[in-house]
């Protein structure tokens, strides 16, 4: 994946967590940090004004938006 791609990477990167499960998960496959793949989603909920993830210390799971 190409990274500052924006809106494409955004959502690659959601794809990723909910495949995944988790956001550490993710991370690793895609060569990123944890924080930064939390970033991204949080920029993706942002900037969709809607909460896409619930997030606990141990689980992910998607909300009736995402």
């Amino acid at each position: 994946m190409m990274r500052g791609s924006g809106r494409m990477e955004e959502m690659e990167v959601f794809v990723k967590v909910v495949e995944l499960d988790g956001l550490a998960p993710a991370a690793r496959a895609l060569g990123f940090v944890p924080s930064a793949v939390s970033r991204i989603i949080a920029r993706l909920e942002t900037r969709l004004g809607i909460r896409l993830l619930r997030r606990s210390t141990r689980r992910i799971a998607l909300t009736e938006e995402g």
